[in-house]
Parts: C-alpha cells; structure tokens; sequence
C-alpha cells in the first residue's frame, strides 16, 4: 500500500505498507488490503508503531521542513494525494491478485485557515488579537469575544505605542485607530498588503509589501519618500543606489532603530520570483539624508540559505542593546552603538530553530529585558539579558508549545504572556516560572464566526514571505 504521511515532525515521507494497519495518531486508517489513507496531524506526532515501512523516504525535506509543512498542505498536498491514489489504481488493475479490494478512505476536511496572526495589548485584560479573514478578539481578563471590523480580508498586525491607543493593519492597506475600547477605520493612502506596525525614529510607522512605508502625522498616513543608498560595508563610500517601490519586495517589522525585511540583490542574475534573488536588509536614516533617504544594510548568515529575510525584531527606546532581530533562517541579531555613533547588528550563536526555513516570527521584551520569541517550529524561546553563548554565561531555552508555526508574542507580564499562529480556532495563554525556568502555557479555543472572507495565498504567508 502506498500512502503519504504529511506531517510526521519536521518532514514528509512516502511509505509503502505490506499489511493491513490500524488507525494511528496521525490519522491514517487502514481497514483493508489495498486501502488508501491519507492523513494529518498538527497536535499530535506520535510516532508510528505498527507500520512496515519499506525504505522511508523524505520527500523535499529542505523545502518542506519546519514552517513550509502548512504551505505544503494547502498547495502541494492535493497533487501529491492524487498521484498517490493514481499510483494506488494503476497497482490495482496490474495486480496478480484479483481478490484484492480497493477501498478509499474520506480525506479528513482541509484546515479551516481560522487562525490569530498577531496579539498585542494595554494589559493584561485589554488584549486584542487579530488574524486571517479579518478576524480580531478582545480578551476582558476572564474571556474572549468577537469583534466585527467590518472586513473579510486578513488583518496582519495590531500594536500600540503604550498610550492607550492601538493600531491596526492588514491586507489591501486597511488601517485602524482604537482609542476608548472602540476601532475606526483610516486611510493608509495605500493598496498593498501591509505587514507591521511600531516606531520608528520616534513617529508611527505601517510597512508592507512592495517597499510600502506609510508615517502617521498627526491623523494622516503620509508616504516614505524612495531613495535608498547601498553602502560599502568598509569604507561607506556610495557602493549602489536603489528604489524603494521597484528593490524592496517587503518591508516586515519596525523597531526604533531601523525598518526590517527583504530587498532584491542588485547583481542577480535572472527573473526575482519568489525567494530568488532576495536576502534580509535593515533599513535607517542615511548620514547623508539630504541626499538619500534610506540606508540599506543587508542582513543575513546562513550559508545553506539562498534568502534570509529579517522577519521580527524587539523594540526598546531605553536601551539601544536590548534591541534584537529575527530572521527567517531563525538566527538573532542584537543592536549596539559604535565608537562614532553607528548602528552595530551583531550575531548572536547559535541559531534557534531546527530546519531550513523555519525562522523567527516575533519577540518581547520583559520588564528585566528578558528577551522572548516564537518560532515556525512551533517553539517559545526564552534568553536572558546577559546570554553570551561564547562566554558561557547567561540562558537561552527553547520550549516546545505547538507542532504549528507560531507568529506573535507579547505579554502584559511574564505572568501573562500570549501566543498565536498557525493553530486552528484557538491561541495560547502562558506564564513564566522562574524557579526552575519553566513555562506553563494553556490553548484557549477561539469562536471564529462563519462569514468565509479572504484568506492569505497558498504561496506566501500573512507577511508576504514566499515559501518557494
């Protein structure tokens, strides 16, 4: 029997059973000789126990690992379960066997794509938590309830600068203001597909796709203007110029420092689609603004990787170290001033996740600027302030919460701390324990309504990042 185990941990294996198996943990039963099942499991990884499995193999296990697993379930998925049931027929009608039934099992229903992109709030029980189809929910301190904002398209982002006040953005360029408990819609100025929101250079900034960078002055979102210098690492000698709108494919997350996200590599050779042709950048005031806009400064480590893109960052207007970034690639990046003033992006070993891929989606600060962080594994990263892995000194801990991709952390407090992402109609309340460094988290399911509305694309996530 042939079959096709679509989320066995990080990797995809196709398996040829010789017997009849029961059902397992990952939704696969079998009830007779020649039976199809295909299955998935996003909770539960229990590994197989009753499977002949002949030569197991991974099928794109660099391409599919870690975050890619839900993109390959929505797009590749249908192709591969119908080339297995055609292999299936094509070895009935050549069996020697005629007594050989084939029976096909019902598919379990796709995902219902119901899931919390990002959560941000005032306090612990003034929570707002926003997501695909335009999905948000308020969190009273007790419960959860539903807010209409009036759209069906995904809302990507919702944050506040600590004043009470709360923004939010999403696709198409839609933007809203919350003062007083209630949301109204603004004007961004902009139809692209919007991914951010934080302050920068002290003025609130909403950053999207197609170098999309809007400003808030006073009630108004006003444009970025185009400009951007490239460097030279060394001496800082103009090395090329580029164009926001035409050279930045996305612009993802803002921190008080610099602007983080994609640009294309000026010397590619060959047509920018998808990843190609693509790495991280931070972009900052140029030393030479009257001339140039923008600095780009690319970003980016991973040797195995073609395209690392800067896809989280912390912000801290205290303290220029306790200002990180996160890439796609999952290494951490932390910000110093240099001797003549300079933005420092220094490396931070080793790399957080476990395959290409799979990145660093968002962080948060703690009061002592303990820095925490989520992953496309599904993981909760913990590091303490003074964490220096060369030294030896200071922790860094990784805690497993969910086998789907997490995008979005904040906490009032290390008391109560939320989680959301890639897991269906629910998101997670945590807390810290600091006796022995343990997290103690609880999955809080969610209503969504049934009003259909846009969901995010089968190619690229909720913040415009390819997975091809």
């Amino acid at each position: 029997m042939l079959g096709v185990d679509f989320l066995r941990g990080n990797a995809y294996y196709l398996y040829v059973v010789k017997r009849p198996l029961p059902a397992d943990g990952h939704g696969l039963p079998v009830k007779s000789q020649g039976l199809i099942g295909v299955g998935r499991s996003v909770v539960s990884v229990s590994p197989p126990t009753e499977r002949e499995v002949i030569e197991p193999m991974k099928l794109f296990a660099s391409a599919f690992s870690g975050t890619h697993a839900r993109w390959f379930r929505l797009s590749v998925a249908p192709f591969l379960l119908c080339t297995v049931l055609g292999l299936a027929l094509f070895g009935a009608g050549c069996s020697s066997d005629s007594s050989e039934e084939i029976i096909f099992d019902t598919p379990p229903p796709e995902d219902e794509m119901n899931w919390i992109f990002d959560v941000y709030g005032n306090s612990a029980d003034d929570v707002y938590a926003c997501g695909n189809r335009g999905a948000m929910f308020h969190f009273d301190g007790s419960s959860w309830s539903y807010v209409d904002m009036g759209v069906g398209t995904p809302i990507t982002t919702v944050w506040g600068p600590g004043d009470g006040t709360l923004f939010a953005a999403g696709h198409n360029g839609k933007l809203w203001q919350n003062s007083g408990g209630t949301w109204s819609s603004m004007s961004s100025g902009t139809s692209h597909n919007l991914f951010g929101l934080g302050t920068f250079d002290s003025s609130v900034h909403a950053v999207g796709e197609n170098g999309t960078i809007r400003r808030l002055s006073g009630n108004s979102w006003i444009s970025a203007d185009n400009i951007v210098i490239l460097r030279d690492p060394e001496s800082f000698a103009p090395k090329d110029t580029l164009n926001l709108q035409e050279d930045v494919p996305s612009v993802i997350t803002v921190n008080q420092h610099f602007l983080g996200g994609a640009y294309h590599l000026p010397d590619f050779e060959g047509e920018y689609i998808g990843l190609a042709g693509t790495d991280g950048m931070v972009l900052a005031i140029d030393a030479e603004p009257e001339i140039y806009d923008w600095r780009l400064r690319p970003v980016g480590t991973d040797q195995f990787s073609e395209a690392e893109w800067v896809t989280a960052a912390s912000n801290s207007v205290v303290n220029i170290e306790d200002n990180y970034l996160g890439t796609s690639e999952g290494w951490i990046f932390r910000t110093s001033e240099g001797d003549a003033g300079e933005l420092v992006i220094s490396l931070m070993n080793p790399d957080v996740t476990s395959d290409q891929g799979s990145g660093i989606r968002d962080m948060w600060l703690d009061a002592n600027s303990n820095l925490y962080f989520v992953t496309d594994d599904g993981d909760m990263g913990f590091q303490t302030r003074d964490y220096n892995f060369g030294e030896g000194i200071g922790e860094r801990k990784m805690f497993p919460v969910t086998h789907a991709g997490l995008t979005s952390i904040w906490g009032a407090d290390t008391d109560h701390i939320f989680m959301s992402g890639f897991t269906e109609n629910s998101l997670i309340q945590a807390s810290m324990d600091f006796s022995d460094t343990s997290l103690v988290f609880t999955v809080v399911p969610l209503e969504f309504p049934n009003k259909g509305g846009q969901s995010i694309g089968m190619f690229e996530d909720h913040q415009g990042l390819p997975r091809y």
